[in-house]
């Protein structure tokens, strides 16, 4: 039986930090940022998303940073996304998880999400370095950064049910260290 563990933490925390060392060390990762992103370039994805948003659609393509800053400003728009969207990313992940061992879940956060886990590993990061992550990876002012970041209100709770807390403290050295540590006792379990 599979062993599923979810990778979770808000945005900028480092939660593709923490996947990118996992798969460097021969773990199976799925991330719910990559399954979206494959949507975005179906047809089907594209129509529902069209009949849902038809302002962020332009011959076809879904302008992402337009959904982005849509479903940022208005909850309604937000809650109808995720309720399109979520089902179809968490059934394609656990498609693509199908027959492995162990099975790492790189999503933003538990409350929308209907897969269970046999584990939660919480990635942490302090608020100044999560701002600056964002700033740098979206191109974004710092204060759209703390605003989206503000609407990931169920982060302590989250924590709270961990099972894992890993800080990030954006030394790629010491965090490293810290995800092998727990993979190889996930590891010693199936040897």
């Amino acid at each position: 039986m599979m062993k599923r563990i979810a990778i979770c933490g808000g945005i900028g925390s480092g939660k593709s930090m923490v996947s990118k060392i996992l798969r460097e060390n021969g773990a199976f990762v799925v991330s719910a940022d990559e399954v979206n992103a494959e949507l975005l370039r179906e047809e089907g994805y594209i129509a529902r998303i069209k009949s849902i948003f038809p302002e962020v659609v332009h011959n076809n393509v879904i302008n992402k940073k337009e959904l982005a800053e849509l479903i940022y400003r208005d909850e309604r728009c937000r809650a109808k996304l995720m309720e399109l969207s979520h089902p179809i990313i968490f059934e394609r992940m656990l498609e693509k998880a199908a027959g492995k061992d162990v099975a790492f879940f790189e999503i933003p956060l538990m409350s929308e999400c209907t897969i269970s886990f046999d584990s939660i590993w919480f990635v942490s990061a302090a608020m100044q370095d999560r701002v600056k992550a964002i700033v740098r990876r979206d191109g974004v002012s710092e204060d759209y950064a703390k605003r989206v970041i503000s609407l990931q209100s169920n982060e302590d709770r989250i924590a709270d049910r961990a099972d894992v807390i890993l800080r990030n403290e954006y030394d790629p050295r010491s965090l490293a260290e810290a995800v092998k540590a727990q993979y190889c006792s996930i590891l010693r379990h199936f040897s």
